[in-house]
Protein backbone atom coordinates (compact mmCIF):
# COMPACT_ATOMS: atom_id res chain seq x y z
CA UNK A 1 0.00 0.00 0.00
CA UNK A 2 1.18 3.07 -1.16
CA UNK A 3 1.88 5.43 1.93
CA UNK A 4 0.34 8.44 0.76
CA UNK A 5 -3.17 6.31 0.48
CA UNK A 6 -5.61 7.77 2.74
CA UNK A 7 -9.47 7.62 3.24
CA UNK A 8 -11.78 10.09 1.81
CA UNK A 9 -13.06 12.95 3.47
CA UNK A 10 -16.78 12.97 2.00
CA UNK A 11 -19.42 12.32 4.77
CA UNK A 12 -21.99 14.37 5.55
CA UNK A 13 -23.94 15.39 8.69
CA UNK A 14 -26.71 13.74 6.72
CA UNK A 15 -25.00 10.55 5.49
CA UNK A 16 -23.13 10.15 9.06
CA UNK A 17 -26.26 10.52 10.75
CA UNK A 18 -28.36 8.31 8.51
CA UNK A 19 -25.24 5.32 9.20
CA UNK A 20 -25.61 5.36 12.64
CA UNK A 21 -29.49 5.76 12.28
CA UNK A 22 -29.30 2.44 9.90
CA UNK A 23 -26.82 0.40 11.65
CA UNK A 24 -29.07 0.52 14.78
CA UNK A 25 -32.19 -0.07 12.74
CA UNK A 26 -31.62 -3.07 11.61
CA UNK A 27 -34.21 -6.11 10.97
CA UNK A 28 -33.21 -7.51 14.09
CA UNK A 29 -34.84 -4.97 16.01
CA UNK A 30 -37.93 -6.16 15.57
CA UNK A 31 -37.01 -9.27 17.12
CA UNK A 32 -35.81 -7.24 20.21
CA UNK A 33 -39.31 -5.65 20.65
CA UNK A 34 -40.94 -8.46 20.28
CA UNK A 35 -39.06 -9.93 22.49
CA UNK A 36 -39.13 -6.96 24.96
CA UNK A 37 -43.07 -6.82 25.16
CA UNK A 38 -42.29 -10.31 26.42
CA UNK A 39 -41.44 -8.48 29.79
CA UNK A 40 -43.73 -5.34 29.39
CA UNK A 41 -47.25 -4.89 28.13
CA UNK A 42 -47.54 -3.02 24.82
CA UNK A 43 -49.11 0.21 26.12
CA UNK A 44 -46.26 0.30 28.40
CA UNK A 45 -43.34 -0.55 26.39
CA UNK A 46 -42.55 2.76 25.47
CA UNK A 47 -41.12 3.51 29.34
CA UNK A 48 -38.64 0.25 28.47
CA UNK A 49 -37.66 1.98 25.24
CA UNK A 50 -37.35 5.64 26.16
CA UNK A 51 -35.41 4.43 29.40
CA UNK A 52 -33.10 2.43 27.07
CA UNK A 53 -32.90 5.66 25.52
CA UNK A 54 -32.06 7.89 27.68
CA UNK A 55 -29.05 5.17 29.34
CA UNK A 56 -27.96 5.51 25.60
CA UNK A 57 -27.23 9.43 25.78
CA UNK A 58 -25.25 8.89 28.32
CA UNK A 59 -23.03 6.12 26.40
CA UNK A 60 -23.05 8.83 23.30
CA UNK A 61 -21.59 11.58 25.99
CA UNK A 62 -19.27 9.15 26.26
CA UNK A 63 -18.09 8.11 22.76
CA UNK A 64 -18.00 11.07 21.54
CA UNK A 65 -15.68 12.35 24.43
CA UNK A 66 -13.58 9.27 23.48
CA UNK A 67 -14.08 10.04 19.53
CA UNK A 68 -12.81 13.81 20.26
CA UNK A 69 -9.58 12.84 21.38
CA UNK A 70 -9.01 10.25 18.97
CA UNK A 71 -10.70 10.72 16.28
CA UNK A 72 -9.76 7.87 13.83
CA UNK A 73 -10.85 4.63 12.33
CA UNK A 74 -9.43 2.50 14.59
CA UNK A 75 -10.15 4.88 17.56
CA UNK A 76 -11.90 2.36 19.54
CA UNK A 77 -8.89 0.55 19.92
CA UNK A 78 -7.02 3.58 20.10
CA UNK A 79 -8.47 5.12 23.20
CA UNK A 80 -8.41 1.58 24.86
CA UNK A 81 -4.68 0.80 24.57
CA UNK A 82 -3.69 4.05 26.23
CA UNK A 83 -6.09 2.77 29.36
CA UNK A 84 -4.79 -0.87 29.34
CA UNK A 85 -2.84 -3.22 28.46
CA UNK A 86 -2.19 -2.95 24.05
CA UNK A 87 -2.79 -6.89 24.10
CA UNK A 88 -5.69 -6.62 26.46
CA UNK A 89 -7.71 -3.84 23.98
CA UNK A 90 -6.86 -5.70 20.81
CA UNK A 91 -8.32 -8.70 21.95
CA UNK A 92 -11.49 -6.39 23.26
CA UNK A 93 -11.90 -4.85 20.19
CA UNK A 94 -11.58 -7.57 17.79
CA UNK A 95 -14.02 -9.60 19.97
CA UNK A 96 -16.34 -6.49 19.64
CA UNK A 97 -15.61 -6.52 16.08
CA UNK A 98 -18.37 -9.63 16.22
CA UNK A 99 -20.81 -7.80 16.97
CA UNK A 100 -21.72 -6.05 13.80
CA UNK A 101 -21.26 -9.38 12.03
CA UNK A 102 -23.64 -11.43 13.56
CA UNK A 103 -26.00 -7.96 13.17
CA UNK A 104 -25.85 -8.05 9.62
CA UNK A 105 -25.78 -12.15 9.68
CA UNK A 106 -28.93 -12.29 12.28
CA UNK A 107 -30.54 -9.77 9.70
CA UNK A 108 -30.15 -11.58 6.48
CA UNK A 109 -32.02 -14.49 7.94
CA UNK A 110 -34.53 -12.79 8.76
CA UNK A 111 -35.24 -10.78 5.83
CA UNK A 112 -34.99 -13.91 4.03
CA UNK A 113 -37.96 -15.61 6.11
CA UNK A 114 -39.82 -12.43 6.11
CA UNK A 115 -39.84 -13.38 2.09
CA UNK A 116 -40.31 -17.12 2.55
CA UNK A 117 -43.71 -16.21 4.45
CA UNK A 118 -44.55 -13.45 2.18
CA UNK A 119 -44.39 -15.60 -0.95
CA UNK A 120 -44.11 -19.05 0.39
CA UNK A 121 -41.28 -19.40 -0.88
CA UNK A 122 -38.48 -21.79 0.32
CA UNK A 123 -35.37 -21.35 2.48
CA UNK A 124 -32.87 -22.21 -0.24
CA UNK A 125 -34.91 -19.14 -2.90
CA UNK A 126 -34.72 -17.31 0.45
CA UNK A 127 -31.14 -17.18 0.93
CA UNK A 128 -30.54 -16.18 -2.68
CA UNK A 129 -32.60 -13.05 -1.87
CA UNK A 130 -30.43 -12.44 0.45
CA UNK A 131 -27.24 -12.99 -1.49
CA UNK A 132 -28.54 -10.25 -4.20
CA UNK A 133 -28.83 -8.08 -1.10
CA UNK A 134 -25.33 -8.75 0.50
CA UNK A 135 -23.79 -8.20 -3.26
CA UNK A 136 -25.40 -4.87 -3.52
CA UNK A 137 -24.34 -4.15 -0.48
CA UNK A 138 -21.02 -4.82 -1.54
CA UNK A 139 -21.10 -3.06 -4.55
CA UNK A 140 -22.67 0.19 -3.45
CA UNK A 141 -19.66 0.09 -0.96
CA UNK A 142 -16.86 -0.60 -3.38
CA UNK A 143 -17.79 2.56 -4.90
CA UNK A 144 -16.92 4.83 -2.41
CA UNK A 145 -18.09 6.26 0.67
CA UNK A 146 -19.88 9.37 -0.77
CA UNK A 147 -22.25 6.88 -2.81
CA UNK A 148 -22.55 4.75 0.29
CA UNK A 149 -23.51 7.84 2.50
CA UNK A 150 -26.17 8.94 0.22
CA UNK A 151 -27.44 5.63 -0.14
CA UNK A 152 -28.08 4.61 3.91
CA UNK A 153 -29.61 8.50 4.05
CA UNK A 154 -32.17 7.15 1.10
CA UNK A 155 -32.76 4.06 2.61
CA UNK A 156 -32.60 5.17 5.91
CA UNK A 157 -35.39 8.12 5.55
CA UNK A 158 -37.99 5.05 4.14
CA UNK A 159 -37.44 2.57 6.79
CA UNK A 160 -38.22 5.33 9.66
CA UNK A 161 -40.88 7.54 7.72
CA UNK A 162 -42.85 3.94 6.65
CA UNK A 163 -42.20 2.12 9.91
CA UNK A 164 -43.71 5.29 12.16
CA UNK A 165 -46.51 5.31 9.17
CA UNK A 166 -47.17 1.37 9.72
CA UNK A 167 -47.09 2.19 13.87
CA UNK A 168 -49.41 4.35 13.76
CA UNK A 169 -52.04 3.31 12.04
CA UNK A 170 -51.79 -0.13 13.79
CA UNK A 171 -52.49 2.15 17.16
CA UNK A 172 -55.30 3.95 16.14
CA UNK A 173 -57.03 0.95 13.95
CA UNK A 174 -55.96 -2.03 16.62
CA UNK A 175 -58.30 -4.41 17.18
CA UNK A 176 -59.00 -6.15 20.40
CA UNK A 177 -54.98 -5.89 22.25
CA UNK A 178 -53.54 -9.13 22.95
CA UNK A 179 -53.15 -10.14 26.20
CA UNK A 180 -49.94 -9.01 28.28
CA UNK A 181 -46.78 -11.02 29.49
CA UNK A 182 -47.44 -13.91 31.50
CA UNK A 183 -46.53 -13.33 35.46
CA UNK A 184 -45.32 -10.06 36.77
CA UNK A 185 -42.18 -9.53 34.06
CA UNK A 186 -38.61 -8.63 34.31
CA UNK A 187 -38.01 -4.47 34.27
CA UNK A 188 -34.35 -5.06 34.12
CA UNK A 189 -35.06 -7.35 30.75
CA UNK A 190 -37.16 -4.61 29.51
CA UNK A 191 -34.53 -2.13 29.82
CA UNK A 192 -31.44 -4.18 28.28
CA UNK A 193 -33.86 -5.00 25.12
CA UNK A 194 -35.04 -1.16 25.44
CA UNK A 195 -31.09 -0.36 25.06
CA UNK A 196 -30.33 -2.95 22.61
CA UNK A 197 -32.92 -1.33 20.16
CA UNK A 198 -30.49 1.68 20.13
CA UNK A 199 -27.02 -0.71 19.68
CA UNK A 200 -24.63 -0.31 17.12
CA UNK A 201 -25.26 3.31 16.93
CA UNK A 202 -22.06 4.35 18.00
CA UNK A 203 -19.99 2.20 15.07
CA UNK A 204 -19.97 5.70 12.99
CA UNK A 205 -17.39 6.58 15.07
CA UNK A 206 -15.20 4.57 12.86
CA UNK A 207 -15.58 6.82 9.95
CA UNK A 208 -13.99 10.15 11.76
CA UNK A 209 -11.38 9.50 9.19
CA UNK A 210 -14.11 10.30 6.35
CA UNK A 211 -16.34 12.96 7.87
CA UNK A 212 -16.18 16.31 6.32
CA UNK A 213 -15.63 17.88 9.89
CA UNK A 214 -14.80 16.33 13.10
CA UNK A 215 -17.85 17.44 15.07
CA UNK A 216 -20.05 15.94 12.67
CA UNK A 217 -19.79 12.70 14.39
CA UNK A 218 -21.37 13.49 18.11
CA UNK A 219 -24.16 15.20 16.10
CA UNK A 220 -24.83 12.25 14.19
CA UNK A 221 -25.00 10.04 17.09
CA UNK A 222 -27.29 12.67 18.83
CA UNK A 223 -29.97 13.03 15.78
CA UNK A 224 -29.74 8.84 16.02
CA UNK A 225 -30.76 8.38 18.96
CA UNK A 226 -33.75 11.08 18.44
CA UNK A 227 -34.91 9.26 15.25
CA UNK A 228 -34.66 5.82 16.81
CA UNK A 229 -36.42 6.86 20.38
CA UNK A 230 -39.52 8.36 18.25
CA UNK A 231 -39.56 5.46 15.30
CA UNK A 232 -39.01 2.45 17.99
CA UNK A 233 -41.30 3.87 20.57
CA UNK A 234 -44.18 3.89 18.23
CA UNK A 235 -43.63 0.52 16.32
CA UNK A 236 -42.97 -1.40 19.57
CA UNK A 237 -46.16 0.30 21.29
CA UNK A 238 -48.08 -0.94 18.11
CA UNK A 239 -46.62 -4.62 18.06
CA UNK A 240 -48.01 -4.91 21.53
CA UNK A 241 -51.41 -3.91 20.66
CA UNK A 242 -51.52 -6.38 17.40
CA UNK A 243 -49.56 -9.34 17.77
CA UNK A 244 -50.16 -12.29 20.43
CA UNK A 245 -46.95 -13.90 21.93
CA UNK A 246 -47.33 -16.72 19.21
CA UNK A 247 -46.70 -14.38 16.07
CA UNK A 248 -44.08 -12.27 18.19
CA UNK A 249 -42.20 -16.21 18.16
CA UNK A 250 -41.95 -15.60 14.90
CA UNK A 251 -38.95 -14.03 12.72
CA UNK A 252 -40.98 -11.25 11.26
CA UNK A 253 -43.42 -10.29 13.60
CA UNK A 254 -43.50 -6.84 12.08
CA UNK A 255 -45.06 -8.73 9.23
CA UNK A 256 -48.07 -9.83 11.07
CA UNK A 257 -48.05 -6.27 12.57
CA UNK A 258 -48.89 -4.69 9.36
CA UNK A 259 -50.93 -7.81 7.84
CA UNK A 260 -53.14 -7.24 10.90
CA UNK A 261 -54.54 -3.66 10.35
CA UNK A 262 -53.80 -3.12 6.64
CA UNK A 263 -54.20 -6.72 5.14
CA UNK A 264 -52.24 -8.36 2.64
CA UNK A 265 -51.05 -4.90 0.88
CA UNK A 266 -49.49 -4.12 4.13
CA UNK A 267 -47.84 -6.58 4.53
CA UNK A 268 -45.99 -6.47 1.66
CA UNK A 269 -45.16 -2.55 2.57
CA UNK A 270 -43.44 -3.89 5.78
CA UNK A 271 -41.69 -6.58 4.12
CA UNK A 272 -40.23 -4.40 1.72
CA UNK A 273 -39.19 -2.04 4.74
CA UNK A 274 -37.41 -4.97 6.19
CA UNK A 275 -35.79 -5.95 2.67
CA UNK A 276 -34.85 -2.12 3.08
CA UNK A 277 -33.20 -2.36 6.63
CA UNK A 278 -31.10 -4.99 4.89
CA UNK A 279 -29.52 -2.46 2.39
CA UNK A 280 -29.18 -0.27 5.92
CA UNK A 281 -27.53 -2.67 8.30
CA UNK A 282 -25.39 -4.20 5.38
CA UNK A 283 -24.42 -1.17 3.80
CA UNK A 284 -23.91 0.84 7.28
CA UNK A 285 -22.33 -3.09 8.31
CA UNK A 286 -20.06 -2.51 5.79
CA UNK A 287 -18.79 1.33 5.85
CA UNK A 288 -17.90 0.66 9.12
CA UNK A 289 -16.60 -2.21 10.38
CA UNK A 290 -14.52 -1.96 7.04
CA UNK A 291 -12.89 1.16 7.91
CA UNK A 292 -12.02 -0.13 11.55
CA UNK A 293 -10.10 -3.13 10.08
CA UNK A 294 -8.44 -0.94 7.65
CA UNK A 295 -7.55 1.12 10.49
CA UNK A 296 -6.57 -1.93 12.78
CA UNK A 297 -4.11 -3.83 9.76
CA UNK A 298 -2.72 -0.27 9.16
CA UNK A 299 -1.24 -0.42 12.67
CA UNK A 300 0.04 -3.77 11.99
CA UNK A 301 -2.39 -6.16 14.07
CA UNK A 302 -4.15 -7.70 11.20
CA UNK A 303 -2.71 -8.77 7.36
CA UNK A 304 -1.48 -6.45 5.31
CA UNK A 305 -3.78 -7.18 3.03
CA UNK A 306 -6.51 -5.72 4.41
CA UNK A 307 -5.08 -2.41 4.06
CA UNK A 308 -5.42 -2.60 0.08
CA UNK A 309 -7.23 0.60 -1.12
CA UNK A 310 -9.24 0.74 -4.56
CA UNK A 311 -9.09 4.10 -6.58
CA UNK A 312 -12.28 5.41 -4.69
CA UNK A 313 -10.76 5.09 -1.05
CA UNK A 314 -12.09 2.14 0.11
CA UNK A 315 -9.93 -0.97 1.84
CA UNK A 316 -11.16 -3.78 -0.74
CA UNK A 317 -10.62 -6.99 1.08
CA UNK A 318 -12.27 -6.28 4.32
CA UNK A 319 -15.90 -5.22 1.94
CA UNK A 320 -15.47 -8.70 0.61
CA UNK A 321 -14.60 -10.30 3.71
CA UNK A 322 -17.63 -9.00 5.65
CA UNK A 323 -19.95 -9.86 2.80
CA UNK A 324 -18.71 -13.82 2.48
CA UNK A 325 -18.35 -13.91 6.06
CA UNK A 326 -22.09 -12.27 6.50
CA UNK A 327 -23.16 -14.91 4.03
CA UNK A 328 -22.37 -17.80 5.43
CA UNK A 329 -23.06 -16.86 9.29
CA UNK A 330 -26.42 -16.44 8.01
CA UNK A 331 -27.08 -18.88 6.69
CA UNK A 332 -25.79 -20.94 9.97
CA UNK A 333 -28.50 -18.76 11.53
CA UNK A 334 -30.94 -20.38 9.47
CA UNK A 335 -30.25 -24.03 9.69
CA UNK A 336 -29.57 -23.75 13.65
CA UNK A 337 -33.15 -21.33 14.35
CA UNK A 338 -30.85 -19.34 16.60
CA UNK A 339 -31.86 -16.07 15.75
CA UNK A 340 -32.86 -15.00 19.22
CA UNK A 341 -30.03 -16.34 21.45
CA UNK A 342 -27.72 -13.78 18.87
CA UNK A 343 -29.94 -11.23 20.07
CA UNK A 344 -28.77 -12.12 23.46
CA UNK A 345 -24.71 -12.48 22.19
CA UNK A 346 -25.64 -8.68 20.34
CA UNK A 347 -26.42 -7.19 23.46
CA UNK A 348 -24.01 -8.54 25.46
CA UNK A 349 -21.23 -7.40 23.71
CA UNK A 350 -22.81 -4.02 23.30
CA UNK A 351 -23.11 -3.84 26.95
CA UNK A 352 -19.73 -4.69 27.17
CA UNK A 353 -18.27 -2.47 25.20
CA UNK A 354 -20.35 0.72 27.05
CA UNK A 355 -18.90 -0.27 30.27
CA UNK A 356 -15.30 -0.32 28.68
CA UNK A 357 -16.01 2.73 27.29
CA UNK A 358 -17.05 4.08 30.43
CA UNK A 359 -13.90 2.93 31.96
CA UNK A 360 -11.40 4.05 29.73
CA UNK A 361 -13.37 7.43 30.34
CA UNK A 362 -12.42 7.31 33.90
CA UNK A 363 -9.13 5.87 33.25
CA UNK A 364 -7.86 8.76 31.09
CA UNK A 365 -9.34 11.52 33.21
CA UNK A 366 -6.98 10.88 35.69
CA UNK A 367 -4.20 9.84 33.08
CA UNK A 368 -4.49 12.26 30.56
CA UNK A 369 -5.86 14.95 32.50
CA UNK A 370 -4.29 18.05 30.07
CA UNK A 371 -5.29 16.38 26.90
CA UNK A 372 -7.79 18.55 24.87
CA UNK A 373 -11.40 17.26 24.49
CA UNK A 374 -13.70 18.76 22.23
CA UNK A 375 -16.45 17.23 23.76
CA UNK A 376 -16.55 16.53 28.04
CA UNK A 377 -19.01 13.96 29.78
CA UNK A 378 -20.65 15.44 32.14
CA UNK A 379 -20.36 14.40 35.70
CA UNK A 380 -16.93 13.30 34.90
CA UNK A 381 -15.29 9.99 36.76
CA UNK A 382 -17.94 9.60 38.80
CA UNK A 383 -20.93 9.26 36.12
CA UNK A 384 -18.35 7.48 33.88
CA UNK A 385 -17.60 5.14 36.92
CA UNK A 386 -21.66 4.42 37.67
CA UNK A 387 -21.88 4.16 34.10
CA UNK A 388 -19.33 1.62 34.32
CA UNK A 389 -21.35 -0.55 36.32
CA UNK A 390 -24.66 -0.48 35.24
CA UNK A 391 -23.76 -1.28 31.64
CA UNK A 392 -21.09 -4.41 33.40
CA UNK A 393 -24.10 -5.67 35.72
CA UNK A 394 -26.59 -6.17 32.03
CA UNK A 395 -23.85 -7.09 30.11
CA UNK A 396 -23.62 -10.03 32.55
CA UNK A 397 -27.30 -10.74 32.79
CA UNK A 398 -27.75 -10.32 29.29
CA UNK A 399 -25.14 -13.30 28.81
CA UNK A 400 -26.79 -16.01 30.69
CA UNK A 401 -30.35 -14.96 29.05
CA UNK A 402 -32.17 -16.34 25.64
CA UNK A 403 -35.56 -14.99 25.69
CA UNK A 404 -37.44 -16.13 28.95
CA UNK A 405 -35.16 -18.68 29.92
CA UNK A 406 -31.35 -18.31 31.60
CA UNK A 407 -29.08 -20.08 29.19
CA UNK A 408 -25.50 -20.10 29.55
CA UNK A 409 -25.25 -20.42 25.76
CA UNK A 410 -24.53 -16.83 24.92
CA UNK A 411 -21.95 -16.98 27.95
CA UNK A 412 -19.78 -20.02 26.18
CA UNK A 413 -20.56 -18.34 22.83
CA UNK A 414 -18.59 -15.36 24.28
CA UNK A 415 -16.06 -16.69 25.64
CA UNK A 416 -15.40 -19.10 22.88
CA UNK A 417 -14.82 -15.90 20.63
CA UNK A 418 -12.67 -14.36 23.25
CA UNK A 419 -10.67 -17.67 23.60
CA UNK A 420 -10.11 -17.61 19.28
CA UNK A 421 -8.73 -14.15 19.78
CA UNK A 422 -6.59 -14.00 22.26
CA UNK A 423 -5.31 -17.25 20.50
CA UNK A 424 -4.70 -14.47 17.16
CA UNK A 425 -3.15 -11.98 19.36
CA UNK A 426 -0.63 -14.13 21.09
CA UNK A 427 0.89 -16.15 18.12
CA UNK A 428 0.14 -14.26 14.69
CA UNK A 429 0.11 -10.78 15.93
CA UNK A 430 3.66 -11.09 17.44
CA UNK A 431 4.48 -12.72 14.05
CA UNK A 432 3.23 -9.68 12.18
CA UNK A 433 5.06 -7.14 14.59
CA UNK A 434 8.20 -8.29 13.81
CA UNK A 435 7.97 -8.76 10.07
CA UNK A 436 7.40 -4.81 10.38
CA UNK A 437 10.26 -4.59 12.88
CA UNK A 438 12.64 -6.23 9.99
CA UNK A 439 10.88 -4.02 7.21
CA UNK A 440 11.51 -0.70 9.14
CA UNK A 441 15.09 -2.00 9.86
CA UNK A 442 15.81 -3.12 6.19
CA UNK A 443 14.24 0.61 5.23
CA UNK A 444 16.57 2.73 7.56
CA UNK A 445 19.70 0.71 6.81
CA UNK A 446 18.75 1.19 2.66
CA UNK A 447 18.33 4.82 3.08
CA UNK A 448 21.89 5.35 5.82
CA UNK A 449 23.52 3.46 3.14
CA UNK A 450 22.37 5.20 0.60
CA UNK A 451 23.35 8.29 1.98
CA UNK A 452 26.69 6.92 2.46
CA UNK A 453 26.85 6.33 -0.71
CA UNK A 454 26.32 10.21 -1.55
CA UNK A 455 29.16 11.01 0.85
CA UNK A 456 31.64 9.03 -0.87
CA UNK A 457 30.79 10.64 -4.12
Amino acid sequence: MSEQQTLNRALSLGGASAISTGLAFAAINFLGMAQLLDYISGPMSWIAVLAGGLLILGVRAVFSELNGMYPTAAGIRLWMSQAMNDRLALIITLTYMTAIVLVIAADAFIIGEAIAYAFGNGHVIAIVYVAVLLVLATWMNLRGIKLAGVAEQIVTTIVVVVTMGVGVIAIFHHGEAPPGPVGDGSPIQALILGIFLYTAFEWVTTNAEEVVKPKIIPRAMLIAIIVLAVSQTVFTVAMGLTVDAAGRATAYPQLLVAQQVMGHTGMLVMLAVTALTAVNTFNGGFVTLSRFVYAVAREGKLPRALTRLNDRAVPVVPVWLLGISSLILAVVVAITGSWVMVVSLCAALEMMIYATAAFVVWRLRRKQADTERPFRLAGGRPVALAFMVVFGLLATISSVTVGKDTSAVPLALLAVLTGLVTLYVFTYVPRLERRDAEELAARRAARAAARAQRSSD
